[in-house]
């Protein structure tokens, strides 16, 4: 009889972090499509002097998307390696969203603190959207 009771108490948690690595995956891929996005235009950003108030509005919104995705991922209840994942693309989600913060800032570009140039100073632990499908691929390969 016992066995059994342990099992039922197993399965929730297995469900849990079934959900909880799904839930990651999914969140994984909202974060590469966003990031692909952003790279675009802070590469078109860089090559124009003047930005379109188009511009801005698609950085406006990649801001609230990469807000919102680091705090879902970051409400993920995860454990071991789920986590690490997790802290990662956190902080990588961090790092988009400073970009896009600064990236239409001319006033510190004329005082000589261009926080786009970030980007330029190098190198970079990998490019950072590259990381995210590769955290992205890490996750769909435990789920399969």
């Amino acid at each position: 009889m016992r066995g059994a009771r342990d099992e039922q108490a197993d399965t929730p948690r297995a469900l849990g972090d079934e959900v909880g690595r799904l839930s990651l995956l999914a969140l994984l891929g909202e974060a590469v499509d966003a990031a692909e996005k952003a790279d675009v235009l802070l590469a078109r950003c860089d090559d124009i002097d003047a930005t379109t108030a188009a511009d801005a509005r698609l950085a406006l919104r990649l801001r609230v998307s990469f807000a919102e995705l680091q705090r879902w991922i970051d409400e993920l209840d995860l454990a071991g390696r789920e986590a690490e994942v997790r802290d990662e693309a956190a902080r990588l989600l961090a790092f988009y969203l400073h970009l896009l913060t600064h990236a239409f800032d001319r006033r510190i570009a004329a005082a000589g603190h261009d926080r786009r140039a970030i980007r330029r100073r190098g190198p970079l632990t990998g490019a950072p959207c590259a990381r995210l499908d590769a955290l992205r691929e890490r996750v769909s390969s435990w789920v399969r």
